[in-house]
């Protein structure tokens, strides 16, 4: 080395080339080169295989919302409707151990939000995750999952048929390439997306310490709007929220304590609210499926009622002055003929089409 360099010094500054010459072996950067040609030649078949898609920051297409990021994904990997990366969304998020409190709130919530023209972004984990975006596919509406390994990963394993409809209906993101893992960082990782894309932030239950909350802070960190649904103070998945709160979140009961600070908020436009259900001949056409005549009128008579918001059954009932069990019986054809959506209560809203 010194015979051909003259010095050590000399010697380390010398090219790979040189380098190769006078030892006769492969320099660590050509190694890893090759290695990264041989995974990227790999992921680019994967993806093919998956019909996914690369979005990098020098793409018109990669979401504006993300590129405001401190530290902004370099690329994503993206499967389904990228067009709604750039749509107005708010991230429902909470802990994967929720109680029956936290997943009707989040339930009832997503419908409003969806209603009000939102896309639904969350995580895809067990729990309020995979609620919000169950619900934003069960009315008609969009969503967006934000994923921590690979998109061709099945995490959860029992979110792979969830995971599926989001893939045809809404969209899976992932920063991470095709046969990534789910490591414990790479959520934290994610967490940061999913506020990214986010205009607001709603929390539905969250522990003490969650992966919840760290979310909940990007958004803090990024200036946007944090939500959290109250719950009860003996509940370890409410003292999350409620320390939120404490800290100055916004305390929601209703989707108006939502949107009415984003319509106050200078500069930011709100979506354009989804008409909820069919009007004229789609309607008949859909409530020819329901066969008896008077199950048919009655059905009409519901789906009226229901255009003024969501209804309990003891209301509906009441306001029709028909039987509990034919009010009934006329719900259920509804809902089979895809015109209605049942919520925890039970309560009633027409399904969005």
């Amino acid at each position: 080395m010194l015979e051909r360099f003259g010095s050590p010094q000399a010697a380390c500054a010398a090219p790979p080339a040189a380098w190769k010459e006078v030892c006769g072996f492969v320099p660590r950067e050509e190694r890893l080169g090759d290695e990264a040609d041989r995974r990227a030649e790999e992921a680019a078949e994967t993806l093919e295989k998956l019909r996914a898609e690369v979005l990098d920051m020098r793409q018109p297409d990669y979401p504006a919302a993300l590129r405001a990021l401190p530290q902004p994904p370099t690329v994503l990997f993206v499967k389904g409707r990228k067009a709604l990366l750039d749509r107005p969304a708010i991230a429902v998020i909470g802990t994967r151990s929720y109680s029956s409190y936290g997943r009707d709130a989040a339930v009832s919530f997503v419908v409003g939000l969806v209603r009000a023209g939102y896309v639904i972004v969350s995580g895809l984990a067990r729990g309020i995750d995979g609620v919000a975006h169950q619900t934003a596919l069960e009315v008609g509406g969009d969503t967006v999952a934000v994923l921590g390994c690979g998109l061709d990963v099945a995490y959860p394993p029992e979110h792979a048929d969830l995971t599926a409809r989001i893939a045809e209906r809404g969209c899976l993101v992932s920063e991470f390439p095709p046969g990534a893992p789910p490591r414990k960082h790479h959520f934290p990782q994610r967490n940061r997306i999913i506020s990214g894309l986010a205009r607001a932030i709603l929390v539905v239950e969250a522990a003490q310490r969650s992966g919840t909350l760290i979310t909940a802070q990007y958004a803090l960190e990024e200036g946007k709007e944090v939500f959290a649904v109250p719950g009860p103070i003996h509940n370890p998945t409410s003292r999350g929220t409620n320390r939120l709160i404490q800290d100055g979140a916004g305390l929601v009961v209703t989707v108006a304590d939502i949107l009415e600070p984003l319509r106050r908020r200078s500069g930011e436009p709100l979506p354009q609210p989804i008409a909820a259900g069919l009007d004229g001949d789609a309607l008949a056409a859909s409530l020819e499926q329901i066969q008896e005549p008077q199950s048919s009128e009655l059905a009409r008579r519901i789906w009226d009622a229901l255009g003024r918001g969501e209804s309990e059954l003891d209301g509906l009932t009441a306001n029709l002055g028909a039987a509990p069990e034919v009010v009934s019986a006329a719900l259920l054809e509804l809902e089979l003929a895809g015109l209605v959506h049942k919520l925890p209560g039970p309560r009633f809203v027409r399904a969005l089409m």
